[in-house]
């Protein structure tokens, strides 16, 4: 689970813990609208987190697939840059 699907469940822990009988309360900044087909499997889990934390099902699939999104820029920020190391070692090699 990368850091921003942690950060996530923390939050949701942390609400559930401070109000257990209270919803979730999830704010989203919407990016872009997303469709994803969703099987039944993950009907499922999201059903079972919406009951744990009082929450919507929608509000928490799109809140899971943000942090999801974002877990990912993170991996491919550090891709590029390693991607970019080696172009620029590749250049200097060809220069000497």
């Amino acid at each position: 689970m990368g850091l921003a699907l942690k950060t996530l469940l923390q939050e949701l822990e942390a609400q559930r813990a401070a109000d257990p009988v209270g919803g979730a309360e999830i704010k989203l900044a919407v990016v872009r609208t997303l469709e994803v087909p969703l099987d039944l499997a993950a009907c499922r889990e999201l059903r079972v987190l919406a009951h744990v934390f009082n929450g919507e099902q929608s509000e928490l699939a799109a809140a899971v697939l943000r942090a999801a999104l974002q877990d990912m820029q993170e991996h491919l920020d550090d891709e590029l840059d390693q991607l970019a190391h080696l172009a620029r070692r590749s250049l200097d090699d060809c220069k000497s």
